[in-house]
């Protein structure tokens, strides 16, 4: 059986009123707690095959930071189309 992991962005930063929402950046706690979803993943005995995530900054960032905690050493592929979608976009990338 397959298991499927969805995760949401760690805490991102609002600090920057200049900056886009794609392009929002993890602020102090969720480059803290991305690590720790990471080493939880790793700790009962799940590692991912296949990491996905959207292209904006805060997604990508805490992708990375939890692969490089679960011991993942693949590559995450970024889809620019899973950026604020429906859940029928999910289903197609999933595909």
């Amino acid at each position: 059986m397959k298991t499927l992991l969805l995760l949401r962005h760690a805490k991102s930063s609002w600090t920057d009123s200049t900056q886009t929402d794609h392009d929002r950046t993890l602020n102090k706690r969720g480059k803290r707690d991305a690590p720790q979803m990471g080493q939880l993943i790793e700790s009962e005995g799940i590692l991912p095959d296949c990491i996905v995530s959207s292209t904006a900054v805060r997604a990508h960032s805490t992708a990375e930071l939890v692969a490089e905690n679960s011991r993942f050493d693949g590559e995450i592929q970024l889809f620019r189309e899973l950026y604020h979608a429906p859940p029928s976009a999910y289903f197609a990338v999933l595909s």
